[in-house]
């Protein structure tokens, strides 16, 4: 297709993205079952579905094990919801309307549900069975953790006391992550019950299916990196390597990491500059082997079954199965099986030329980014992602592919305190938020502005990012063409007034600052500098039920740009939290933010300064903290 005649991706086709998550390895590697969520008009559908994984590649037609009751959400690629009884005949998941039942399958035929006697009121993830099936251990409410005896179906609790734990990892004595504030898993965790190592982050507690190896990741070496510990096959090992194995812990569930059966063999995924590659360590030899590239995720290995949920730039996501074959010499190859996936045909059929791999970019300053590059370029968007400790990796992103089908390019920065790079990079931000993370993104602005855009440049931002596109927008004006943030963070003060109950007590680490009414707020959040942000076009999109950055920031940016004379459209999402689900606000959200950049390309340019060089965006600090 010619970039003359690109298409524009349909809202619908955004709409009807399906999703599939949380895959496990039955028990005997004949089957591998998952979550798969299925878009409708009133909202999406779960399924916890499996699928045969036979010979020759050639994947059956899925198994409905559980459709009603809906099982719960996954996020991304993360799991948390169901897990495999050693005997490979019950399978315990957790609801979305609350509580968690076992099922018994009879090859491929459930022959009952049994709930638990757990109080469905309680928010219950991440169940685990030990290895001999006699304890189920599940995380409550995000700070205990419970184990239940299979036989009487009598429970109890491990540990009390810690502000945060999640994803047990059914070995005795409930070994779980845990993490107590004013910490954040990637701050400060432990495995519970072990001792807290200071400045350690560690997460993903996991045994092997046959329960003799044991291992977790930590950033003890400033990476993310699998640690195996000591046992019958050898002396503890940590797979040093500059690269993450492993992304920031914002909720149960994550496994990027897994032993093979017997624990002889270890998968793992790396983290390369937010591209994702595959690799398999043989415990024997100690040789590593690259099978497969994309981002994966929920990875689960029985046998010879490796199962994972894997993405893309072009890749919408998929539930994959390799065969995972190792030689005397340890090389691993892996022959890879789709059993699920989730592409509409419509974006191979109409809009293949849109399916673009960003290419991976540095600013002078040694700042990476990525640009996704649209056929038909008229301008560029620069997208700061949330957090803000996280990163976009490389995954299918519908949201990004709309808007690069309508002539915009997507520049996506990872600014300091951004997760993919190491512990130093993330924490170069603490102190800094608003200011540091503003400064990286200017860069990258420049570099847009300097070789790429042949049109208008628009910051665009949710929550985190949000702050941070303002901050840039206030301190860079004559560079901007418009902003569009979705429920920003603007209030700094506000921030630390507010008591979010998971990481409100992060807020001063971030700002630097403790007291909401100290001085050296007065000029850090953009509500100081609404004269600045008032002679660039600014929308904001605000749930009226967001609970983690209430309305009241947005309101008061609104009224602060509006007294200064600003052009600002607010869009007030009723009944919507921290992110939009609604098919019609988000329906809404995409004809509105078309609107505003339509209206962005048809307005005539301002003139622009010429010779930024070695000019600093006003108040933000040039100087990188040492690392």
């Amino acid at each position: 297709m010619s970039p003359q005649t690109v298409a524009p991706v349909p809202i619908e086709l955004i709409l009807d993205a399906g999703d599939v998550g949380d895959a496990r390895v039955r028990p005997g590697g004949r089957w591998v079952s998952a979550i798969e969520t299925q878009p409708g008009e009133k909202g999406s559908s779960r399924h916890l579905r499996m699928w045969p994984v036979r010979a020759g590649g050639d994947p059956g037609a899925p198994v409905d094990l559980l459709v009603d009751p809906e099982p719960a959400g996954t996020g991304g690629l993360s799991g948390g919801v169901h897990a495999w009884h050693p005997n490979g005949r019950h399978v315990a998941v957790v609801l979305r309307g609350g509580g968690v039942v076992v099922l018994t399958i009879d090859d491929d035929r459930v022959v009952s549900v049994l709930p638990l006697p757990l109080d469905p009121s309680r928010t219950w993830t991440g169940p685990e069975f030990t290895a001999d099936g006699r304890e189920l251990h599940l995380s409550a409410d995000w700070s205990e953790i419970v184990g239940l005896d299979t036989e009487t179906l009598e429970s109890w609790v491990f540990h009390d006391g810690s502000d945060f734990a999640i994803d047990p990892a059914g070995v005795p004595g409930g070994v779980s992550l845990a993490w107590d504030k004013p910490q954040m898993s990637w701050t400060e965790s432990r495995l519970q019950p072990s001792v807290v190592r200071p400045g350690v982050s560690v997460q993903q507690p996991r045994r092997s299916p046959d329960g003799t190896a044991f291992g977790w990741i930590d950033d003890a070496n400033n990476w993310w990196n699998v640690v195996i510990e000591a046992d019958r096959r050898g002396s503890r090992v940590r797979l040093d390597d500059a690269s993450d194995h492993a992304g920031p812990v914002w909720g149960p569930g994550q496994r990027t990491w897994c032993f093979d059966g017997d624990g002889s063999r270890v998968a793992y995924v790396r983290n390369e500059d937010g591209y994702g590659s595959l690799w398999v360590l043989d415990r024997a030899t100690g040789v590593r082997s690259r099978i497969a590239l994309a981002v994966h995720g929920c990875l689960s290995w029985e046998g010879d079954v490796l199962a994972a949920v894997r993405s893309g730039a072009r890749t919408p996501p998929q539930l994959v199965a390799y065969a995972a074959v190792t030689s005397p010499e340890g090389t691993t190859t892996a022959e890879r099986v789709i059993l699920c996936d989730t592409a509409h045909p419509r974006w191979r059929a109409a809009h293949e030329s849109v399916l673009v791999e960003p290419e991976v970019r540095r600013t002078a300053g040694g700042i990476p980014w990525r640009l996704h590059r649209a056929p038909r370029e008229r301008g560029v968007i620069v997208w700061v992602h949330g957090g803000p400790t996280d990163q976009w990796t490389v995954t299918f992103r519908p949201r990004i592919t709309l808007w690069l089908s309508r002539g915009w390019s997507v520049a996506v920065p990872d600014h300091r305190g951004s997760s993919g790079h190491g512990r130093n990079f993330r924490d170069a931000l603490h102190g800094a938020w608003g200011i540091a993370d503003a400064a990286d993104v200017a860069e990258v602005l420049d570099e847009v502005r300097e070789h790429l855009a042949p049109g208008r440049v628009v910051l665009m931002g949710g929550s985190a990012g949000g702050l941070t596109a303002l901050a840039v927008a206030a301190a860079r004006p004559d560079d901007v063409d418009g902003v569009v943030v979705s429920y920003p963070v603007v209030d700094l003060a506000e921030m630390l007034r507010h008591e979010d109950d998971f990481e409100g007590h992060y807020m001063p680490t971030l700002i630097g600052e403790r007291d909401p009414d100290s001085p050296l707020l007065a000029g850090r959040g953009p509500l100081g500098h609404a004269a600045d942000l008032a002679r660039t076009p600014i929308l904001v999109f605000h749930g009226d039920m967001d609970h983690s950055v209430p309305i009241v920031h947005s309101e008061r940016l609104v009224d602060a740009v509006r007294a200064h004379r600003g052009v600002i459209e607010f869009v007030v999402m009723a009944g919507e939290g921290h992110g939009f689900k609604d098919p019609v606000s988000l329906r809404r959200e995409y004809d509105r933010t078309e609107a505003f950049l339509d209206s962005v390309l048809s307005r005539r340019r301002r003139s622009r300064r010429r010779d930024r060089q070695g000019v600093a965006p006003r108040g933000f600090e040039v100087a990188r903290p040492a690392e």
